[in-house]
């Protein structure tokens, strides 16, 4: 007798996978490109010609092409687009801490639309 599951292929991971993987990262990716720069994505798709940003901040890419699969359906063409950030180029605290706290937000109202818990120090560990 085989095993009938020997051959099938392996399964892509879900959304609730690629998220618990994403929530790994707590801070944007640092661009080597240049000094003081990082990584942002968001889920851009493009009315009148123009790209439009729909959704967003997030720390990954991961995130962002999540976020892109769920828009897809309201908004035909939903991509996730990174942009670098730099806080040398226009040093403001204010603005670096909220972008940090937009991202977290993105990535609670995420985590609430896939049905999942935004893992955290306190409930990775249970």
């Amino acid at each position: 007798m085989t095993n009938q599951h020997s051959n099938t292929a392996q399964q892509p991971p879900t959304h609730k996978e690629r998220f618990a993987e994403a929530c790994k990262a707590a801070d944007f990716a640092s661009d080597i490109r240049m000094v003081g720069g990082y990584l942002v994505w968001d889920v851009q798709y493009v009315q009148e010609g123009q790209k439009v940003v729909i959704d967003g901040p997030y720390f990954t890419e991961d995130e962002a092409r999540i976020s892109a699969d769920l828009l897809r359906g309201t908004f035909r063409g939903a991509r996730a687009y990174q942009a670098t950030h730099c806080w040398a180029w226009n040093p403001d605290f204010g603005r670096e801490k909220a972008i940090r706290d937009d991202a977290m937000a993105s990535r609670m109202m995420l985590a609430m639309q896939i049905g999942v818990e935004v893992p955290t120090h306190n409930t990775a560990n249970r």
